[in-house]
């Protein structure tokens, strides 16, 4: 089975992925991507018995900057006059300019080749009619449409779309280096933790008011930066978090998984706007692969990330979220239930190598 492979890796993280699906025997892979972290040539797969090619694709930007929906990639062909797959793997959002790239080199060069994309899409906004000429022409080329969450799936249905759409998470969680702390502390009180953008859609607002009106009190922790900073530490001073409140800064990959052992809750507060919802919430895999107990809001995707390994509170309500977090404080066994729980999803579905097996499973039924 010939595999070329589309992708804009820039990180060894997400790379993994492709590292294990090289494994196959049966399997020939040549990866092309448009991000510059990850060096060209010959790599090893995951066990080290067999090697695939990692080939540069040059990205260049139609009109609006820094719009990944926007970028076209040289070569134009795509490397398929040389190369001949029999299945195309497009790691493009399905309404992108490089998925109807891939559409249309796929068209003109190797009709008789499959074709995957992938659509995180989970909320069908209104788009310029372009734009859903571009979307109408990849989901008519597409055998299937890799989906990262149910909902994303739904909107495809809704917009006429009969092929496959299987739910895969686009990145698997290394469990190697998220793992569980070997003898974690006995911690005096709850230490609650965000890690993220703190934009407005995540509302970090109100987890900061969630804590505030804990009868039993909490540590709050939260990693990473963006436009809220500012207001957010204001508005824990008004809160009187004090000295209980730790503004961590962007917290790196490599320093990611200490941030979460040190951490008794991991909560994703995301909240819908017009144009989005939550579309994954890759740090509640990396928290559950840490054994840390998640809560999430019912935005999007949360609820289905987390099943019954973690607890749903209302989005933008502090006080059932306080009542969540009240009743985790009061309960350690169900704390320990809970990130037991965590513990088995993430190895069930969303290690890397669950991922890559999922992915290997659907090129093979895609060729036969």
């Amino acid at each position: 089975m010939r595999v070329l492979f589309l992708t804009g890796y820039a990180h060894e993280a997400y790379q993994r992925k492709v590292d294990y699906l090289a494994n196959a025997p049966e399997v020939e892979l040549l990866q092309m991507n448009s991000r510059p972290g990850i060096p060209a040539g010959r790599r090893a797969s995951a066990d080290g018995r067999r090697s695939y090619t990692v080939a540069p694709l040059m990205a260049r930007q139609l009109g609006q900057a820094g719009d990944p929906h926007r970028e076209w990639y040289r070569p134009l062909t795509l490397g398929l006059q040389r190369f001949q797959p029999d299945l195309i793997h497009c790691e493009f959002e399905q309404e992108s300019l490089g998925a109807a790239q891939a559409a249309l080199a796929r068209q003109l060069f190797v009709p008789r080749a499959a074709l995957t994309l992938y659509a995180y899409q989970n909320l069908l906004r209104p788009r310029r009619a372009a734009v859903r000429a571009l979307s109408a022409l990849t989901r008519q080329a597409a055998s299937a449409v890799v989906c990262a969450s149910s909902e994303a799936a739904e909107v495809l249905r809704r917009q006429g779309y009969k092929g496959l759409t299987p739910v895969i998470p686009g990145m698997g969680v290394d469990t190697t280096r998220f793992r569980p702390q070997a003898n974690p502390p006995a911690r005096a009180r709850l230490v609650v933790g965000y890690a993220g953008r703190l934009a407005p859609e995540k509302d970090v607002a109100t987890l900061l008011r969630a804590v505030a009106a804990m009868r039993a009190g909490a540590e709050l922790a939260l990693a990473g930066g963006g436009p809220e900073q500012v207001a957010l530490t204001a508005l824990a001073g008004t809160l009187g978090l004090g000295g209980r409140c730790r503004f961590a800064g962007p917290v790196d990959y490599d320093a990611m998984p200490d941030f979460l052992r040190g951490l008794d809750v991991l909560v994703l507060p995301s909240r819908t706007t017009p144009n989005w919802k939550e579309q994954f919430g890759r740090v509640l895999v990396e928290a559950m692969a840490c054994g840390t107990v998640v809560v999430g809001s019912d935005s999007g995707a949360i609820p289905e990330v987390m099943g019954e390994a973690g607890s749903v509170f209302p989005e933008g309500d502090p006080a059932a979220l306080a009542r969540t977090l009240d009743d985790l404080a009061a309960r350690p066994e169900r704390r320990a239930e809970l990130r037991e729980r965590g513990l088995a999803r993430v190895q069930a579905h969303y290690s890397v190598e669950r991922v890559a097996e999922a992915v290997g499973a659907l090129w093979r039924e895609l060729v036969a």
